[in-house]
């Protein structure tokens, strides 16, 4: 017997829907029989054009087998996107055909995989289930409508219909924020079956060591890592902050992303001299990069899509202990409130809030043992299995 899992980034490839993905595949394997195997279904590293790695076409894990499909190189804009995702739609279609699974597993950030793995399911008549990373109809009509009011309209219609077919005929559907619900019940469709697990934190934040974690003597770090996209906006906040800590403060970006150029002109614009970019690191060089820093930086952009997200930087973030600004709001504002001792909020793209919730962080304190109590409620091992039990219990 045979489980498909769709998913667009899998490791070496470097984004949080791979990070996610090879942890619920590794429990998915330590819980199926000897009889049945897991067919990955991904594609060659392709997140970041200035951190490529080659991966086998095919490889084989225990009861695993990854098949690695081959995309066009993309600059990461829309349609440059849209052309990569149906190169991947078709071929992983056609595999997944070969292989004649009994159940079709889909995660996705963007609609292009969910809708690959209903059609897949329809098609072979079996059963599939949907863990939703990001409300693909919310997040496009938000992103369009500054440019055409009318599209955004067309577009939040159109995809909508999609994801009601895609989410009512899943034998079951995940999400990993609990802000996506209130969207999905508006528009009539029934979430009462519905599951929540979340990102979590990763072995590797979960043994951080904390006796490493110094403040430096002299100028301090601010550190932000990750996706340098609409979605983080970090060309509204950053320039301005940056100037304002100029002096005391030096602010260093690890990532890429769509934005990075227009991050980079603001900078310019406004004369700020003390940030520093770096591309994508390995998880290994950014746990060293992660001691050396002072203060972490999170932010998402002013939208109504991104107040329903829970950033899946957010736990590791957490784990490690150390002072997180984060330019949040909505769910995840609610969420750190909750959950989160070592973080202030203020309001995305807000530079006076910003200013004084920086202010804050110099009188914040929390005890490591919070930290603790954080890690185990949401070790991604944890969730994971429970998730896999979950969508086994389905064959």
């Amino acid at each position: 017997m045979n489980i498909v899992f769709f998913t667009f980034y899998y490791p070496p490839d470097l984004s949080a829907g791979s990070f996610r993905a090879i942890a619920l595949s590794r429990e998915l394997s330590n819980q199926i029989t000897k009889d049945v195997k897991l067919h990955i279904i991904t594609t060659q590293p392709n997140r970041y054009n200035n951190y490529k790695l080659k991966a086998d076409q095919i490889e084989s894990e225990g009861n695993i087998i990854i098949h690695r499909i081959n995309i066009p190189q993309h600059s990461g804009k829309f349609v440059s996107q849209i052309k990569a995702y149906f190169v991947y739609a078709i071929n992983a279609y056609k595999m997944c055909l070969k292989v004649s699974p009994i159940l079709i597993i889909g995660t996705t950030g963007r609609l292009m995989t969910g809708l690959l793995t209903g059609i897949s399911a329809t098609k072979l008549k079996c059963k599939y289930f949907i863990d939703l990373r990001d409300i693909f109809s919310e997040t496009i009509s938000d992103i369009f409508y500054k440019k055409n009011k009318f599209l955004a309209l067309i577009f939040c219609w159109i995809f909508f219909r999609l994801e009601k077919l895609l989410l009512t005929n899943a034998t079951g559907v995940n999400l990993v924020s609990e802000g996506f619900v209130d969207y999905f019940d508006k528009g009539g469709i029934d979430t009462s079956f519905w599951t929540f697990f979340p990102n979590g934190v990763d072995d590797e934040f979960e043994n951080f060591n904390s006796t490493l974690l110094k403040q430096n003597e002299q100028t301090k770090t601010i550190l932000y890592a990750g996706n340098i996209g609409i979605g983080q906006g970090l060309e509204t906040i950053v320039p301005l902050f940056a100037k304002h800590i100029e002096g005391n403060y030096w602010l260093k970006i690890v990532g890429a992303g769509g934005s990075i150029d227009l991050l980079k002109r603001n900078i310019k614009k406004n004369n700020v001299n003390n940030v520093e970019f770096l591309p994508p690191v390995s998880r290994a060089k950014l746990i060293d990069i992660y001691k050396s820093a002072d203060i972490l930086f999170l932010h998402l952009s002013d939208l109504p899509a991104f107040k329903r997200v829970l950033p899946s930087k957010l736990f590791e973030y957490s784990a490690i202990g150390k002072p997180i600004l984060a330019g949040l709001g909505g769910y995840s504002a609610k969420f750190i409130e909750k959950n989160v001792p070592n973080a202030v909020i203020f309001s995305p793209g807000n530079i006076g809030e910003c200013i004084d919730a920086f202010k804050k962080l110099e009188n914040l304190t929390f005890d490591r043992d919070d930290i603790e109590i954080f890690i185990g409620k949401y070790s991604r091992k944890k969730i994971m299995n429970k998730m896999a039990k979950h969508i086994l219990s389905f064959l």
